[in-house]
């Protein structure tokens, strides 16, 4: 679930070059999933060549796991460590450095139709958080195997976005809860990412389309993880943020976030 263990530690970053009048950009930004639309990414389970399942969102993550409680290499600097709970239901724990990111329970509705996941875990600032995400099945006829498609997901504690300008032209963003940091100009260059739990060589650049828009591009160790473009509302007030994956673009996700 991209959206709620990655793109929510890197997405929600803006940056305006050196004017006169007061950056709109500056202050708190909550997430208001109400007015977010995070639903129709997929992803597919399926038998790979070496007898293991094999997970791919179809973009940027993609690797081979068995479900037999040892970790696997997933996407960055994360392991994927799967077992079994009871029939038609799983839980699969993501680690980063042998520390616990995120469990997520898996469970298979008894028709088979419906994957209804839960993701539970602290963040590095001590909070907690309760998400939830379901998908329906859209091919395969049996357990896991097959493509999914996320039809409602639930956020229990969206994170507050702090953007200031420490200098002219210099825009510094940070979001508390994961305690990650960019700082940088909006010229077109790659800014690293900071954060405990973002793998090393995460960056964000962002080309400024006009006073109020940005276009972004996230990479990690140079290589395209995602695309996206923040729209300023006229008053000021709020913000969206449509963002997808590489060779995804239709499934392009949106998060709007109101000025605290």
């Amino acid at each position: 679930m991209k959206k709620l263990i990655l793109a929510f530690a890197v997405a929600a970053f803006a940056a305006l070059p050196a004017i006169a009048a007061e950056n709109p950009w500056v202050g708190t930004w909550k997430l208001d999933m109400a007015k977010s639309h995070f639903t129709g990414d997929t992803f597919t389970f399926s038998k790979a060549a070496n007898g293991m399942m094999h997970f791919s969102d179809g973009s940027i993550e993609s690797y081979d796991f068995n479900v037999d409680g040892k970790p696997y290499q997933a996407w960055g600097n994360r392991t994927a460590t799967w077992t079994a709970d009871g029939n038609n239901a799983w839980n699969q724990v993501v680690e980063v450095d042998g520390k616990t990111l995120a469990t997520i329970h898996r469970s298979l509705s008894a028709d088979g139709k419906t994957l209804s996941n839960t993701y539970t875990g602290t963040k590095p600032d001590g909070s907690s958080f309760n998400d939830t995400a379901t998908y329906t099945r859209v091919s395969g006829t049996k357990g896991l195997e097959g493509k999914w498609r996320s039809t409602k997901v639930t956020v229990s504690a969206p994170d507050n976005f702090v953007i200031s300008e420490p200098s002219a032209g210099t825009m510094r963003w940070e979001l508390p809860s994961e305690k990650a940091s960019v700082e940088g100009k909006a010229d077109g260059s790659d800014l690293t990412i900071n954060g405990p739990t973002l793998p090393p060589g995460m960056t964000i650049a962002f080309k400024p389309e006009g006073r109020h828009k940005f276009s972004y591009v996230e990479k990690l160790n140079g290589k395209v993880q995602g695309y996206g473009i923040q729209t300023l509302a006229a008053d000021g007030k709020s913000y969206t943020d449509v963002s997808w994956s590489p060779g995804k673009e239709s499934e392009k996700q949106t998060a709007f976030y109101v000025k605290q």
